[in-house]
């Protein structure tokens, strides 16, 4: 098992444990799981500007298999956990229409921090997310602003994710990540998966209130 699947593996049992554990927020953390499912595209512009992973799946660009259960297990968990704080009904109605305009802005403020910032990819997701985070904040600065109780504890959660692997494989950050393109390290883990962590949990938690409707 790769250091890359086996950080994953974590991601993978809280996710279990939340779909099991919350039967009541079933239907909004595969929501949120599969919003954050595009995004696993972007991973090919990652590479190896950002890292450089062994993955199973890398003879057909751009997949990649272990992003993508990545991105699929993370959505999922941070939108329920900031269920928790927004009080998110689990019974909704997609709005399609904004839905689409999140993913094509989102997508755009990423080709044009990618094309125009000097930086590597992944401080361009992050980036982007944070610009979109910002706008909802001031559309409700009270209640949007403590999406950042989540953000704490899945930035914290991936810490620990990072460092649960690097017990078994010690060179894991080393290795993996390109270091001289990084801003620095935090606990042996890089500050962009830490702010990257963070903002997607900050994002996810307020979504739903513009990407749902909740059902009479």
């Amino acid at each position: 098992m790769s250091a890359y699947l086996l950080g994953n593996l974590m991601f993978i049992v809280v996710w279990v444990v939340l779909f099991l554990k919350f039967p009541k927020t079933k239907k909004l953390q595969l929501f949120g799981s599969v919003l954050l499912l595009p995004f696993a595209v972007l991973d090919f512009w990652f590479r190896p500007n950002y890292w450089h992973p062994p993955l199973l799946i890398h003879q057909i660009e751009p997949l990649s298999l272990e992003t993508a259960v990545y991105c699929f297990v993370a959505g999922g968990i941070v939108i329920v956990v900031g269920s928790w704080i927004s009080k998110t009904k689990d019974q909704f109605k997609i709005n399609w229409k904004n839905l689409i305009y999140f993913l094509v802005i989102s997508f755009g403020f990423y080709a044009i921090f990618q094309s125009f910032l000097v930086s590597n990819a992944m401080n361009n997701l992050n980036f982007s997310f944070l610009t979109i985070w910002l706008v909802l904040l001031l559309t409700n600065p009270k209640e949007n602003i403590k999406s950042l109780i989540p953000a704490a504890i899945f930035a914290i959660f991936t810490i620990v994710a990072i460092n649960f692997a690097l017990i078994f494989y010690p060179n894991f950050v080393v290795q993996y990540w390109n270091l001289p393109k990084l801003w620095r390290t935090f606990l042996w883990t890089p500050t962009e998966e830490i702010f990257f962590a963070g903002i997607l949990a900050a994002l996810w938690s307020v979504l739903p209130k513009y990407l749902t409707h909740e059902k009479a």
